[in-house]
């Protein structure tokens, strides 16, 4: 975003102070003023390094919810917390921990003094720089300033200068702000009070890092008309057409296994048809044993063309049954070394819940047995997405059966055909469909299963239609819409053919 030059010295003293602020949760939401399209508030424990630790903060359709209304200092709304912390050693050789952090994707270029207001739990600030989430930069030797817990509220302002990392181990590197990527407030070792809130961050000096997101760097997606679906299984197939022509869903397996099968056609009877409902599935799942060297593992993937998820800042998903994670195939990274980027793992649920992925990273030991393989992730570089059930689960999350529902692009995916790609569509030999007023007449040379979409013109579908048909002339007159334009695609095996339908 540009920015713009103001020649007064008064409005000039106004924008410096209001960009010093980095949240002050008053929107409510859970995204920073800071401008990046990735710049949100999350949390995360010390499962990954074999600890138990939690907290009690509830999900939504959008994640973890970290801004909350009894986090706020006096006379403000929101503020950003952890509840009911419980820090549990479990097999976490170090102490036990929790985060609350930010992304900061731009950095914080010009931060000389950070300041927030605080009450709870004694805690750790650390500023986390560019190429050190794995590491690889200090040793997980980060800068950091402690402070004591306060069961009322306290302003806790640390200089920059005074984040020091500790000595006499990691690797010692000078503390660039332009280069933060990340702040966390992490409580340790010990939780008491067992919460931790935090209110109205911010940092002297900080220019800003400009706006990004849709409406405003510190104004979230619009939690309508913001998603896309990628496959709603509503179709009644595992073709995920919003993706591409060639785009399935399959499965696969690595040392563990599934009771699903494979017919010669290459189709898996992975779909599950309820009375108001259809998901994919991926049953019997046995082999993998958490803590195995030998890495077994199975997972449902979807693959497509590189660029397809250009539009997108998340991708969401509904699921139930086995712990997991999602992994994703970047351009740039090796294919099945175990370089790929994953996101955070989820645990068993025994009801349907809904995640947002924004981001992934590749594994922490990456950065050690092969830097030239780290690539940052960005959703247009992604050209697969697998869900996947490994030997990381935890033997309490590890379940017989995950099931997939609504995979939905946060954004937009491609739009649909331009209007003189579809006059020039051509009909398959044997296979014809025409457009009158809001009815379509159909010619089949032979019996099949025939799939009739509407499609806005962002590529959402409207209305969705299969059914098997003998050959001969049929009709369908699809319900009422909005005015508009809309795209109606017609389909059967793999000859298609597109039309465009005004309603007036």
């Amino acid at each position: 975003m540009n920015k713009k030059i103001l020649f007064t010295v008064c409005a000039t003293a106004t924008l410096a102070s209001a960009a010093a602020n980095i949240d002050d949760f008053e929107d409510g939401n859970g995204l920073a003023s800071t401008g990046g399209t990735d710049d949100a508030w999350y949390a995360f424990n010390d499962e990954n390094d074999g600890g138990a630790s939690t907290y009690s903060n509830t999900t939504d359709t959008y994640g973890l919810v970290v801004v909350i209304p009894e986090a706020a200092a006096g006379g403000s709304k929101y503020g950003a917390g952890l509840t009911d912390i419980k820090l549990v050693q479990g097999t976490n050789e170090y102490d036990p921990y929790v985060t609350l952090g930010l992304n900061v994707e731009g950095g914080l270029s010009g931060c000389t003094t950070i300041s927030y207001k605080y009450k709870g739990a004694g805690h750790n600030l650390k500023a986390v720089m560019k190429g050190d989430k794995t590491g690889s930069l200090t040793q997980y030797n980060r800068h950091y300033k402690a402070f004591n817990s306060s069961t009322s509220w306290s302003t806790a302002s640390v200089a920059v200068s005074g984040l020091a990392q500790d000595k006499g181990w990691g690797k010692t590197v000078a503390l660039k702000m332009a280069d933060v990527v990340q702040l966390a407030w992490e409580v340790k070792g010990e939780a008491s009070p067992n919460y931790l809130y935090i209110d109205d961050v911010n940092c002297t000096g900080y220019a800003g890092g400009g706006s990004t997101n849709p409406g405003g760097g510190d104004n979230p997606p619009p939690k309508t008309g913001s998603t896309a679906v990628i496959d709603d299984f509503e179709d009644n197939n595992t073709t995920a057409e919003n993706l591409g022509k060639t785009a399935y869903w399959y499965l696969y397996d690595a040392g563990g296994s599934f009771t699903n099968t494979q017919d010669a056609n290459k189709s898996w009877d992975i779909l599950v048809k309820e009375t108001s409902n259809s998901y994919i599935e991926m049953k019997g799942i046995s082999g993998i044993t958490p803590g195995d060297t030998t890495y077994p593992s199975v997972g449902m993937e979807v693959e497509f063309d590189v660029g397809t998820l250009s539009g997108c800042s998340a991708v969401q998903y509904d699921y139930k049954g086995s712990g997991h994670h999602l992994r994703s195939s970047v351009t740039g990274v090796k294919a099945n070394a175990g370089y790929e980027h994953v996101a955070a793992d989820q645990g068993k649920a025994t009801a349907w819940k809904t995640v947002t992925v924004s981001t992934m990273e590749q594994p922490e030991w990456v950065a050690d047995a092969a830097p030239s393989s780290i690539v940052a992730f960005s959703w247009a570089k992604v050209s697969k997405l697998t869900w996947v059930v490994d030997e990381k689960v935890s033997a309490a999350n590890l379940g017989t059966d995950l099931a997939i529902d609504n995979v939905k692009c946060v954004g937009t995916l491609p739009t649909a055909p331009k209007n003189d790609a579809i006059h020039a569509s051509v009909a398959p030999a044997g296979f014809k469909a025409t457009l009158h007023g809001n009815t379509l007449q159909m010619t089949v040379a032979k019996a099949g299963l025939v799939k009739i979409q509407v499609l806005d013109m962002m590529g959402h579908a409207i209305e969705s239609h299969s059914e098997k048909m003998a050959a001969g002339s049929f009709a369908h007159t699809f319900k009422t819409m909005p005015s508009g334009q809309y795209i109606v695609r017609v389909q059967q095996g793999s000859a298609s053919q597109l039309l465009k339908m005004q309603v007036r």
